[in-house]
């Protein structure tokens, strides 16, 4: 299931049926279901299973003298509040202890934790790595019956959509966006101490090379970097990819460069996906400069630009300059060009026959 049906899934499943995503390590389990709850504007606790004893779980004992009885102090991710709602979250379920895994599963299946009821407007979701190479615990099909199970499977365009949204490098975006294949771990048994490209890594490596300013590779720094990220092998496919493709063409030089960048742009409009990356760079490279970095010699080249490109990519580009106000500002002049409309009409096939 792709993240926006597991999405639909964690808004509109009866809130009192426990759901569990499975899949393997570093898709993004954990940060669909928070999106999820931010979406809904609801409460979100993140419990790590694999990190925690029964104490954690159940809270540690306590004597009640005035009702002669011993209780459990509740732990601090534990709804206090009866008209609260959120998602309570129980990450790595099947690498919990079965000592752990017994607390969780009142919290799970019964909605109960020593005796007090879980608020009406909790959700329950469980999470669990489905990998064949690491060490869990067997849930059997008894258990299993009494959550609705996810399958979770998010395409890689909703990886890149997201990405590009949350500002990840353009060189990371480009370089998956051309090679799907290697957002995710390779299918089969994965080899004991090798380093794998996973969607968590990838963002981590973005986190890098923004923080460290690596714009290049001429001290092979992004080299050494990638390889602690996302494998030798690939690191040396994205240094490569950064040093011939991508450091060809930037925003920057689009809107700074016009004249010069010509060729290289009807270079790249052959490739589908460079283009592409390309264009949503740049809207992104527009919304980020002030005023007195778009002047009408930038103005005229990202106009430029926009008649260059293939139909659908410009269509892409238009809307997404229209949906940034700063942006907007910009180009809805345009509107007024006639030049310019018969380009836009082309765009959407609206030209005159």
């Amino acid at each position: 299931m792709n993240a926006n049906l597991t999405k639909r899934i964690l808004r509109d499943m009866p809130v009192d049926k426990s759901i569990m995503l499975r899949a393997k390590h570093g898709v993004g389990k954990s940060s669909v279901i928070k999106q999820a709850a931010a979406e809904q504007g609801i409460n979100f606790f993140d419990v790590r299973l694999s990190q925690c004893e029964v104490g954690d779980i159940k809270g540690l004992p306590f004597l009640d003298v005035a009702n002669e009885r011993t209780t459990f102090l509740k732990p601090y991710w534990w709804p206090r509040d009866p008209n609260s709602s959120g998602i309570l979250f129980f990450d790595e379920l099947n690498r919990a202890s079965k000592d752990v895994l017994q607390a969780v599963f009142e919290i799970c299946l019964d909605r109960r934790l020593d005796g007090e009821k879980l608020p009406d407007g909790w959700r329950v979701v469980a999470a669990v790595n489905a990998d064949d190479d690491y060490d869990v615990v067997e849930l059997d099909p008894a258990l299993l019956d009494r959550w609705f199970v996810v399958d979770f499977d998010p395409t890689p365009k909703e990886w890149i959509d997201w990405a590009r949204a949350a500002k990840v490098h353009p060189a990371v975006v480009e370089f998956v966006a051309r090679n799907n294949n290697l957002l995710d771990p390779p299918v089969g048994n994965l080899e004991s101490g090798r380093v794998y490209p996973s969607r968590r890594s990838w963002n981590a490596l973005s986190d890098t090379i923004i923080a460290m300013n690596l714009t290049d590779d001429t001290d092979g720094m992004v080299t050494q970097i990638s390889k602690g990220w996302v494998g030798r092998e690939v690191a040396v496919m994205f240094q490569k990819f950064m040093t011939n493709e991508f450091s060809q063409l930037k925003a920057s030089d689009i809107l700074d460069k016009y004249e010069e960048m010509i060729p290289k742009i009807e270079a790249a409009c052959s490739d589908i996906e460079v283009i592409a990356a390309l264009a949503n760079s740049l809207a992104d490279e527009v919304a980020n400069r002030t005023a007195a970095k778009m002047k009408e010699k930038q103005t005229l080249a990202l106009k430029n630009f926009f008649g260059m490109i293939p139909k659908d990519v410009a269509s892409n580009l238009w809307t997404s300059l229209l949906s940034n106000p700063k942006t907007k500002k910009i180009v809805m002049p345009w509107q007024t060009d006639a030049d310019f409309c018969e380009v836009l009409r082309k765009v959407y096939g609206l030209a005159e026959k």
